[in-house]
């Protein structure tokens, strides 16, 4: 099944360091938790908790090892939904690699990393081998910038 680190609401600005969005921490700026999946789940658990908690992709772990896979996203299963797609594992509908950034690295570090080909969110953890502290997107970089 899955995992969730509740994500509280935030307000982005109440604690940016410094004038520059770009300049501060990623800890800052990512979204807090990680929903999870193990990568023997079936497609229709990964549907209804893309739905249940309300995201557009959930990282796929390795049943034995809990080490990140890949994410599987609403946008890649959405040629699976008209099929019976029941039995075949979330862990064959993994669409973009996981990559991770450390918590300390800067927003700035985390925009180059965003650009590279195939890369829509990024772990935000010490290491890639231990549990991640939460997710950075695109859209938690803008919503930092705008702020």
């Amino acid at each position: 099944m899955s995992t969730l680190t509740a994500k509280p609401p935030r307000k982005r600005n109440d604690y940016l360091p410094t004038s520059d969005p770009l300049d501060f921490e990623v800890r800052d700026a990512m979204t807090p938790g990680v929903v999870s999946i193990t990568e023997t789940a079936s497609i229709h658990q990964a549907y209804r908790a893309l739905v249940a908690h309300g995201v557009h992709s959930i990282l796929v772990m390795g049943r034995n090892d809990g080490k990140p896979l890949g994410w599987v996203t609403a946008r890649g299963l959405l040629g699976r939904v008209t099929k019976r797609d029941d039995i075949c594992s979330v862990g064959a509908a993994i669409t973009h690699p996981p990559a991770c950034i450390q918590p300390s690295a800067t927003v700035r570090e985390a925009v180059i990393a965003l650009q590279q080909p195939g890369i829509s969110q990024l772990l935000v953890a010490t290491r890639p081998d231990v549990l991640p502290e939460g997710v950075l997107s695109d859209l938690d970089v803008i919503a930092a910038a705008s702020g």
